[in-house]
């Protein structure tokens, strides 16, 4: 009876955490209830306000100075998109034709921000759409004076990302410096006010190496920590590099929640060992093959255009300078939402992410 009881106590907790994921976004959780009741006969149509959706994504360039042996760039289906930089001129219109405000927007993608030109005017610009904004780095080029100088120029959160904490391994897989990201990471967190978040890929690829993720960070004083189930880009496939399975992810996720209580560390973790079990995005996929990216993750590519998500950009969207509101609901991405809910996505889809796969050619 006791052993049940517990099972019981932590479905709850399970559950908790996953309306956690709607806190503040009821109309979020509105249109995730109806694709659940409704299947392929949901509405395409978005409804939700802008502050019930997570972030707005903008790639302000495809160019990267870096080698990330799992980045999907890699994959063929992103030849045509890449070198490619977001004209600051749409970016002025993209922003200035749209009329709501979001809780945050996120300047990353396909490549590293810091290599567009007008970096610094584009976080003054962005912040006409919301309080916060983030910049994802590989942290390469950062310095304290430019540090400073996005600080200045508004931006309010930093994540950087480290794919392994094997110093020969990041230099190898990456050509990034570990020790050298670690430092920057620490003296963000305690030097700046800039919330300072870690990215990692989790897969087969270094996994060990992240159970010492919290060793390797522990000086910050000030963190959080997001771990990134692997996107399955076909020269990942080709390497043999593949995801971890439920059961190691949750063993590194509870290591990870363990360390950071034992050192008392005031840091955040995302998700959490109990909340990896029912992420709401990945659950769909899994449980109705249908993803929920393109109802509620806007992303502007490169070339000014709203898409489906930020890995569907090899299939073009909508001019994304007439703003979010006439954009989001636009005729090429309703398209893309119908054909997502009959089971008629690309291809692509289903190699990167969690959905059935489709045409897919292995080699023997």
């Amino acid at each position: 009876m006791k052993k049940e009881f517990k099972g019981i106590s932590l479905r709850k907790h399970e559950l908790e955490e996953f309306m956690g994921n709607f806190k503040d976004m009821p109309d979020r959780l509105l249109k995730y209830c109806e694709i659940l009741l409704e299947g392929k006969d949901a509405s395409p149509y978005c409804f939700q306000d802008t502050m019930s959706f997570r972030h707005i994504g903008v790639g302000l360039t495809s160019k990267c100075n870096k080698h990330c042996v799992w980045c999907y760039r890699f994959d063929p289906m992103y030849k045509n998109v890449l070198n490619k930089e977001l004209p600051f001129e749409k970016l002025e219109k993209i922003v200035n034709n749209t009329k709501g405000k979001f809780r945050m927007v996120k300047l990353g993608g396909l490549g590293e921000p810091i290599l567009y030109p007008r970096l610094l005017d584009a976080i003054a610009l962005v912040r006409k759409l919301s309080d916060r904004v983030r910049i994802t780095s590989n942290a390469s080029l950062l310095n304290k004076n430019l540090i400073n100088k996005m600080i200045e120029s508004g931006l309010t959160d930093i994540e950087v990302s480290i794919l392994t904490f094997d110093e020969k391994e990041e230099m190898k897989l990456r050509g990034v410096g570990l020790k050298d990201s670690i430092k920057k990471v620490i003296y963000i967190s305690n030097e700046t006010n800039l919330k300072t978040q870690v990215n990692t890929i989790v897969s087969s690829l270094g996994f060990k190496s992240l159970f010492s993720i919290v060793d390797a960070l522990r000086g910050a004083k000030k963190l959080s920590l997001h771990t990134i189930p692997l996107f399955e880009t076909q020269q990942c496939r080709d390497a043999g590099v593949r995801r971890v399975s439920d059961e190691e992810y949750k063993a590194l996720l509870t290591k990870i929640k363990t360390d950071i209580d034992k050192y008392n560390l005031d840091w955040q973790m995302f998700p959490s060992p109990v909340g990896s079990v029912i992420d709401p995005v990945i659950e769909m996929k899994k449980k109705k093959n249908i993803c929920f990216s393109c109802f509620e993750d806007p992303y502007i590519s490169e070339i000014g255009e709203f898409v489906s998500c930020g890995r569907t950009k090899p299939f073009g969207g909508i001019d994304a300078t007439i703003g979010f509101e006439r954009a989001w609901n636009g005729k090429k991405l309703l398209e893309f939402r119908q054909n997502m809910l009959k089971g008629n996505y690309p291809a692509l889809c289903g190699q990167l992410c969690y959905l059935k796969e489709k045409n897919i050619k292995r080699k023997k």
